[in-house]
Order: C-alpha cells, then sequence, then structure tokens
C-alpha cells in the first residue's frame, strides 16, 4: 500500500482520465485472469505481474 499526502502527486494524478480509466481496467483484468488461475497475487512473482500487466494493458490501449 502506498502512503501519500495530498501534496504528493500519485501516478494516477499524473494521468488524464483515459488513461486512469485504461490503467483501471488493466489492473481489474489482470486480477481476474489471477482469480481464474486460482492464483492471488502474493503467489506471482513482481517479473510475472509486470509481464501480464505489459500485456493486457497493450490490448486494452486498442480496445479503449
Amino acid at each position: 500500500m502506498f502512503i501519500t499526502t495530498d501534496s504528493e502527486p500519485t501516478m494516477m494524478n499524473k494521468l488524464n482520465p483515459k488513461e486512469q480509466e485504461v490503467v483501471l481496467a488493466t489492473l481489474g483484468e489482470c486480477y481476474r485472469r489471477l482469480k481464474a488461475a486460482k492464483m492471488t497475487a502474493r503467489e506471482i512473482s513482481q517479473d510475472g505481474f509486470n509481464l501480464m500487466f505489459k500485456s493486457v494493458y497493450q490490448t486494452m490501449v486498442k480496445s479503449h
């Protein structure tokens, strides 16, 4: 979990609304895939999640 103050911009705050929508949809799809595989986020490596996120993100960008 990240803790920020109001004066600290988060990555999401730096994105425009369309980009935020794509990132949130991508995260949702990543977690849907983990659930379908009966896995938790703790059971996948950081590299594995990053690879999945990038793949899903590319697909989401094309469809949005």
